[in-house]
Order: C-alpha cells, then sequence, then structure tokens
C-alpha cells in the first residue's frame, strides 16, 4: 500500500460577481464507522446520496448506510487478493453511468506480485451486492517487488478511466532500479488514461485518440503521464476537472497538479528527480524544461513521511472550505489543506489540531480520504475507523435575507435555506413555514430583488422583481403542518459561479380556512441567494 521502503440546471446565468470567501470555519470529525478492516479509500457512485463504499485492503468492499455497515460485503475478493503491505484491494471506481450500466471497476494485486484492473456489475435485483461472476480483466500487468503499487482508479470529467500505477518498488536503498518511471515501453510509474466504454479487442478498453502518445509505434498508447514513484493517490476536482496527485516520494513528498483540458504527456522527473530534489541518476537531466515540477512538496528525511493525497473540498457542509485541497502524511500522521491560484500556492494550513478524533482513538496510520455524492470529505486509518469532517458550527453563506413580508392566517412566514448555494450541491432546498396546511403557493425567483416590497394589489408585498424578464414562478406545496419544501439541484458549473437569484414564496389560503387579505394571499420574505464556487 503506502509503507515506505527508502527512510526518510434549473437557471442560466445571469450575472456574474468576485466571491470573497469568509473565515475558514474550525473543523472536527465525526465517527462514521469503526472497526472495519484495513479501509484504504471511500467513495460513492454518482448521484448516491445515500450510501458510502468503503474498500478494505484484504479484500472486502463493505457499504455503510444511515450510520450502519451492511452485514454482506459489497465485493470480496480476499480469497483471491495478496495482503497487505502495499498490496491488496487498493482502488475502487463508479462508472459515470453506474445508475443505468451498473458497472464499477477495482484495482487489485496479486501474489507473486501482479496488478489488475478488473470491472464488475452489481447484481440487477439487489443493488448493494457485486455479482462475482461478472467480471472481466480489463488490464492487468506484473509488479516487481509487490511495492510502490499506486492503485488508485478515478473517471474524469472527459468520461475516461484515469489508473495509477507505481515504479514496481524496489529492496531498501535502491531507487527505480529497473528506470521504469522513465521508461515509456511499460506501464509502470505512470498515470494511464482508458476508453473503458469502447474497447479494441484483444484489449477490453481502447485508447482515447486524444492521449498524448496515441498511434503507431513507443511510447506506449495508454500512457498519460509518467516519472512517478508511487501515486497512491489522485483525484479530480469536481468543480473544475483539475487533477492533483499526490505521489508518494523517495526524499521529497510532492502534489503534483495537472489542470483540466491539459494535453498530457508530462514527465513528473522521477527517479531523477524527487519534486524538486535532484538525485543525481543518469535516467534523466534534472530540472529540464521536459520536466514538471510539483505543485507543492514537503522534506521527508526527518523523520520519513508518505504524502496521502486527497480531494478539493467542494461539499455543502463547511462554505468557508470550498477549494482548499486536503492531503495528509501517513507517517507524520498530519492533515494539510491547501490552495492556490492555479501556478502556485497561497495556503497551507495545519489542520491536524483540529481533527482530533472522539475518544478512545487518535488519528494516526492515515490511510486515504474519501468523498461522498455531496463531496464532503472522509478520513480512514488502518486501525479501522471512518470519519467525516465537519465544521464545528454549522454554517451557511451566500445568504441574505430582507423585507419582511405579509403574514398568512398562521402568521408571519420564514423563508430559509438548509444549506449552502454551492455549485454542485444535489439538493438545495428552500423552506417556507406557518403556510397553508395543507395548501398550494409559489415561489418567485428573479435576478433582481424589490427590497423595500411592492404591493400588486393581490394582498402580498413583492420581494423578486416582478418587472424582470427572468421572472419563474413555480408551483409549491405545503404539508399539514404549514411547512413547504423547495428543492433543486445546483449545477456544477463554473459559469454559474457569483449568480445572484432573489427568491420569494406566495401563498393562497383556502377562504374556508381564512382570507388574510382581500385576495386571499400572503407572502414571506425575500432571500437573496449568490452560488459560491
Amino acid at each position: 500500500m503506502i509503507r515506505r521502503i527508502t527512510s526518510g440546471l434549473l437557471f442560466s446565468a445571469l450575472l456574474s460577481c468576485v466571491c470573497i470567501a469568509p473565515a475558514q470555519a474550525p473543523l472536527r470529525l465525526e465517527t462514521v464507522a469503526t472497526g472495519l478492516a484495513r479501509p484504504v479509500l471511500i467513495t460513492a457512485p454518482p448521484g448516491d446520496l445515500e450510501r458510502l463504499f468503503v474498500v478494505g485492503q484484504a479484500g472486502r468492499v463493505s457499504i455503510i448506510r444511515n450510520g450502519a455497515v451492511l452485514p454482506t460485503p459489497f465485493l470480496d475478493l480476499s480469497a483471491t487478493v495478496g495482503c497487505c503491505g502495499e498490496m491488496g484491494v487498493l482502488g475502487l471506481a463508479f462508472h459515470p453511468n453506474f445508475a443505468t450500466n451498473r458497472h464499477c471497476y477495482v484495482f487489485h494485486t496479486t501474489w507473486p506480485p501482479h496488478a489488475y484492473v478488473r470491472r464488475f456489475t452489481v447484481q440487477a435485483g439487489n443493488p448493494d451486492v457485486v455479482d462475482p461472476a461478472s467480471a472481466v480483466t480489463i488490464l492487468d500487468t506484473p509488479l516487481v517487488y509487490g511495492n510502490h503499487n499506486g492503485g488508485m482508479l478515478a473517471f474524469g470529467r472527459d468520461g475516461y478511466l484515469y489508473v495509477s500505477l507505481g515504479d514496481g518498488g524496489a529492496l531498501p536503498g535502491q531507487q527505480d532500479p529497473m528506470n521504469y518511471a522513465q521508461r515509456t515501453d511499460n506501464l509502470l510509474g505512470k498515470i494511464l488514461r482508458l476508453d473503458v466504454d469502447n474497447p479494441s479487442p484483444p484489449r477490453n478498453y481502447g485508447i482515447p485518440p486524444s492521449n498524448p502518445f496515441a498511434g503507431p509505434g513507443a511510447p506506449l498508447d495508454e500512457i498519460w503521464a509518467y516519472g512517478l514513484r508511487n501515486p497512491w493517490r489522485f483525484s479530480f476536482d469536481r468543480l473544475t476537472g483539475d487533477c492533483y496527485i499526490a505521489d508518494v516520494g523517495g526524499i521529497n513528498e510532492e502534489i503534483d497538479f495537472e489542470p483540466f483540458g491539459a494535453p498530457g504527456g508530462r514527465n513528473y522527473g522521477w527517479s531523477c528527480m524527487a519534486g524538486t530534489f535532484c538525485n543525481n541518476l543518469p535516467v534523466c537531466v534534472c530540472n529540464a524544461p521536459a520536466l514538471t515540477m510539483p505543485l507543492h512538496e514537503y522534506s521527508s528525511l526527518q523523520p520519513a513521511g508518505a504524502v496521502i493525497g486527497g480531494y478539493v473540498y467542494r461539499g455543502v457542509a463547511m462554505p468557508s472550505w470550498r477549494g482548499a485541497y486536503f492531503y495528509a502524511d501517513y507517517m507524520l500522521n498530519k492533515v494539510w489543506a491547501l490552495r492556490h491560484n492555479g501556478t502556485a500556492v497561497t495556503q497551507v494550513i495545519d489542520v491536524t489540531p483540529q481533527l482530533v478524533p472522539p475518544a478512545p482513538f487518535t488519528l494516526t496510520l492515515i490511510s486515504a480520504f474519501g468523498e461522498d455524492a455531496f463531496g464532503e470529505l472522509y478520513i480512514t486509518v488502518l486501525g479501522g475507523q471512518v470519519y467525516r469532517i465537519a465544521p464545528v458550527t454549522p454554517a451557511l453563506a451566500g445568504l441574505v435575507p430582507y423585507g419582511s413580508g405579509t403574514p398568512g392566517c398562521s402568521g408571519a412566514h420564514s423563508l430559509s435555506a438548509d444549506s449552502s448555494p454551492v455549485l454542485g450541491n444535489p439538493t438545495f432546498r428552500l423552506r417556507t413555514t406557518n403556510a397553508p396546511g395543507p395548501g398550494i403557493g409559489l415561489t418567485a425567483f428573479a435576478d433582481q430583488a424589490d427590497v423595500n416590497g411592492t404591493d400588486p394589489g393581490l394582498g402580498f408585498l413583492a420581494h423578486v422583481q416582478i418587472t424582470s424578464p427572468s421572472l419563474l414562478l413555480l408551483l409549491a406545496t405545503s404539508d399539514s403542518a404549514g411547512v413547504s419544501t423547495f428543492t433543486f439541484p445546483i449545477p456544477t458549473s463554473m459559469s454559474l459561479s457569483g449568480l445572484q437569484l432573489c427568491a420569494q414564496s406566495l401563498w393562497l389560503w383556502p377562504p374556508a380556512v381564512c382570507t388574510p387579505s382581500a385576495q386571499g394571499w400572503s407572502s414571506s420574505p425575500g432571500l437573496q441567494i449568490t452560488l459560491l464556487p
């Protein structure tokens, strides 16, 4: 796994603005599950808001639903894989169209050292269990020493499957003795990019035509990036599509960055370089223009370290942390968050003191991060615990109430949101109270606010600009308690960042209940909503 060998779309964009993130709120850890066997990854299928999938290095993939680990594993390869050290089941990725094709992809190793990427299909009648007979080998390649195996799988925004493979490892004191990372006649020390939807027999995958080395002759067509030692974890920013690669180093621990839309083919320098440190090995020229330097690095010589790549936070619970990349170190038991402006790191925050697990546990042997379908972040430790990173005090951002509205027969209305209006929020929800119960009304949206409120002659004050060409009126209903919820997903699109919407709820009261105004209408205050990146 990661053991060190070397020491050491509902609306269109109506306007744009620059949004300033609030001060970063204090964090804490929430225990999600304990007693799992060597968890090394957490993930969820696209749009699956109820389940978490926990990859166990020894072979079992478990499901957590409603805070409980299901007794039957999603997948059990414990009789097949070689474990442990740096071997075992190391990666899991769900197809972007998992909801319809039920395909997931697993990276695992066997002994003698060999790496496999296999596709499995979930049972048609039981979405919580894989059909064991559905296994299809997508890729297999021999390993060398059993360490530096990589093992991450992830689908990019382009729909292709990316696979990380380490350099094959070495004996103590050696640094990629076969020079696999710099050689392009093999798959080791690379990130691969495969088209699993359009196989090219006899291979069970195709080569994307935009791969940097696609075409006749060497280098191998599968290669997307090379010059990597042990890219244990990489991830894609779910908002921007940018790729972050955490490469466990021989001397420096490094985080590499590749912006979305880059053409691939980058050489990250191992083994002649470890980050910006020159190893003085003749396999390439240190600091050559053809080499790509890391976005960030830190020394691991004293004491030894092993970087654990995480994710750019794009969840809804911690709006002040949106855009921060979280990563950790397995040996140092530390967690950081960094921000950058595309060319340089602008902030690195040691968040370890904030992330104290509930007793009796301690945050040691951090093995991986994870993301759920909401974009919330998780941490796993080899001891068997799964934690969620959460704010100490829940907070909302991007929401400004205005005006007072006109009361209904049950009193004044309130209009609020359950979560921040961040891009990619799959269930942004507006809530109104004191509506007729049950009853019907309208939810109004516009790009301009009527702060003072205009009486349109229907017995309510309009807090959205009813003359706006973008005015949108949508049906709303309330329950018997007079509570109405209106839910819609916010698209994941940077073009919507800074979009401002003004919302208001309007209610028509049945005459049998009461008539709050001559026309029987009441209204809530207004709520200005700014979509946050």
